[in-house]
């Protein structure tokens, strides 16, 4: 039988599988619980990010689905609760390295084990949870750009970690750099406009219109500038338009062009 370990996490008891490799499975439904997602997510995961192995438990030996660190990352993703990201951040920077260099969790206070894992370095963790979610993000999300999601998350671990990510972000493809991150407002504040002038300026531009929904969506012309980009504010799930800062060259192209063609009138 593999090597059980058990510890908490906030108010959640999660298991972990090392198997003969020395390799870390979480137990499925005790993520979803922490996660508070449903059990069902765990159908989304990929024969690579799942497996069964046989668990330990007061009922006896039981065979439970688990999931790998890639499968984590997922189904952390997935989970909008605000505990996702504390589950993450405690996972990545604590439990993970832990168990890379003793084979086990260690409470606080309590006596480290013998380690028989190879050791892996908090950063190294740190950079493959980054890379982890940008996969996940390029399977879940329709559209997005892989080298789009790989430039996001070289800026990610730059942010995360300090390390420089610039010679190998100049080894992506031209549309991936630099990551489009400023919305209408942000825009607006660089030429003293309010977002929903800048919004309408980008409209008359032929950058977005409306949709049926009344919601902002990017045309032909806008996706050569801009992302859009999934988020979930009170329930509600859109899309947020994120602008590269070489739009504003447009828009004033645009400004000019008109301009004269008033005075040519």
């Amino acid at each position: 039988m593999n090597q059980l370990v058990a510890f908490n996490f906030e108010s959640h008891h999660v298991r972990v599988v090392m198997d003969e490799q020395g390799q870390p499975w979480f137990v499925a439904a005790d993520v979803c619980g922490a996660l508070t997602l449903n059990t069902e997510q765990t159908r989304r995961l990929g024969d690579d990010e799942k497996g069964l192995r046989t668990v330990q438990t007061p009922g006896g030996p039981q065979e439970m689905t688990v999931v790998n660190e890639p499968g984590l990352y997922v189904l952390t993703f997935t989970s909008r609760k605000p505990e996702a990201r504390r589950f993450k951040h405690w996972v990545t920077h604590e439990v993970l390295p832990t168990l890379r260099k003793t084979g086990n969790y260690t409470a606080p206070g309590a006596s480290p084990q013998q380690p028989h894992l190879a050791p892996s370095s908090l950063l190294q963790v740190q950079v493959l949870a980054h890379l982890e979610v940008a996969k996940a993000l390029t399977t879940f999300v329709p559209g997005l750009k892989p080298e789009l999601a790989a430039a996001c998350a070289l800026d990610a671990i730059h942010q995360d970690t300090g390390l420089a990510m610039e010679p190998h972000r100049k080894g992506l493809p031209a549309s991936a750099e630099p990551p489009a991150r400023l919305n209408a407002t942000q825009l607006g504040q660089k030429v003293g406009l309010t977002a929903r002038k800048m919004n309408l300026r980008l409209e008359a531009c032929g950058l977005q219109r409306r949709n049926e929904r009344e919601e902002w969506e990017l045309t032909d012309t806008g996706r050569e500038y801009a992302e859009a980009v999934p988020f979930s504010r009170h329930g509600h799930s859109a899309y947020q338009l994120l602008w590269r800062p070489e739009v504003l060259g447009v828009l004033e192209n645009a400004a000019r062009s008109s301009s004269m063609s008033v005075d040519l009138g």
